[in-house]
């Protein structure tokens, strides 16, 4: 089911490396709203959010209500309907424990390395997009606990966050450099995605702005019958 082949490992890399220093702030933060390493271990693998734990886990530290957590978080996370819907086609020919557990373990940078791959790479299996997907999950939950565990010894600027979130988005952006309108696609999300920062709620900008500016893009390339 998983095929880890070196072209897997370097796909995974940006991912994996992103992942560990945001999954320890994670576990970090986690920490302070009073959750124990096993218990992020265990929302990691069963949530496997993201960037709707970080959310989770910042109501709860402002005393949040469960339904109002579990309503935001369900909110934040619709975006991966999006993403199993969009690399179906690709994966839907297998078993349905396959399919199931594939989709399980997508997440926004895992979705955009699969997809790139899927599109630019014939012989792309399905035990690399499992790997791809597996590696990150394994990745994240062990470092979110790994981060609990040491929030009482060590800390960290959790202000650094954004910025390893960036750079990671960015190494695995660059996989997209030879479409111009790919290109032109992330700079305008990214534009849009700050402005919107100042009036949508919950990080939900950064799900609208993609929405927005990807419509838009598939609108002009249909109209003008491209397809890169």
């Amino acid at each position: 089911m998983i095929t880890i082949t070196q072209r897997v490992l370097k796909r995974v890399s940006p991912i994996v490396v992103g992942y560990l220093v945001l999954g320890m702030a994670c576990g970090m933060l986690g920490e302070k709203a009073g959750l124990t390493p096993g218990i992020m271990l265990a929302m990691s693998i069963l949530v496997y959010g993201g960037s709707s734990q970080f959310i989770g886990i910042a109501m709860m530290m402002q005393g949040a209500s469960f339904f109002s957590i579990g309503l935001t978080v369900f909110v934040v996370s619709l975006r991966n309907a999006l993403f199993t819907s969009a690399l179906a086609p690709y994966v839907r020919q297998y078993r349905d424990s396959f399919t199931t557990l594939f989709a399980y373990g997508l997440t926004d940078e895992c979705f955009a390395v699969n997809l790139a791959s899927y599109q630019h790479d014939k012989d792309w299996l399905p035990g690399e997009a499992m790997a791809i997907n597996l590696l990150s999950m394994g990745t994240w939950a062990l470092s979110n606990a790994i981060g609990c565990y040491l929030a009482s010894f060590i800390h960290l600027n959790l202000a650094l966050v954004s910025y390893i979130l960036t750079a990671m988005f960015l190494g695995i952006w660059s996989n997209y450099m030879s479409s111009r309108s790919l290109v032109i696609s992330g700079i305008g999300a990214g534009i849009l995605s700050v402005f919107l920062a100042t009036i949508v709620p919950y990080k939900l900008h950064i799900v609208l702005a993609t929405l927005l500016i990807s419509g838009a893009m598939a609108a002009l390339s249909i109209k003008g019958g491209r397809h890169d």
